[in-house]
């Protein structure tokens, strides 16, 4: 399990989810993109609850491994959602070039 710390709330959940919350965070911070997610935690009592957070180019998490002797709120529906997000933010995207930039290029010297 990881504690992770946000915005002045600490909060423990999986190993997986907190790497991954972690990812998303940069990939939308590269975008300059923010977006909202709720993912499950454990609270200070051991009971199974969750926390919404808004993650963008702003975000500043800390994680750190911690011993627990609470199960991992674990979800891989929420796990593979936020791989795919995530990829989704790496894939290169095409981008409009203007002529004068166009002409710049010189398709018979690469260099």
């Amino acid at each position: 399990m990881k504690s992770v710390s946000y915005a002045g709330l600490t909060f423990s959940t999986a190993d997986d989810i907190a790497d991954a919350l972690l990812r998303l965070a940069a990939a939308l911070g590269q975008n300059e993109r923010a977006e909202t997610v709720e993912i499950p935690v454990v609270d200070d009592d051991g009971r199974a609850t969750s926390v919404q957070l808004v993650i963008g180019p702003a975000s500043q998490f800390i994680s750190r491994p911690v011993d627990s002797p609470y199960a991992d709120p674990h979800d891989d529906v929420l796990l593979d959602a936020l791989r795919r997000r995530i990829r989704s933010l790496d894939m290169p995207r095409a981008a409009a070039v203007s002529q004068s930039e166009f002409d710049r290029f010189d398709i018979d010297d690469p260099d």
